[in-house]
């Protein structure tokens, strides 16, 4: 496989590696909000840690 006309050389295969990775990674998630759509309201739902630093009524 040849990226933009560059053979096999050692950047070519980081960028390839890195794609790979990307990809599965971006499967991965893919997979888990199908499995679990109220996961991510979930996680949004949880409080900040940071909330306890902050003091803000509406």
């Amino acid at each position: 496989m040849s990226i933009g006309g560059v053979g096999g050389g050692p950047v070519s295969q980081f960028v390839i590696i890195n794609k790979q990775l990307a990809e599965q990674a971006i499967t991965s998630q893919i997979k888990d909000v199908l499995n679990d759509p109220a996961k991510n309201i979930k996680e949004m739902q949880q409080p900040s840690p940071f909330a306890q630093f902050i003091d803000i009524k509406i």
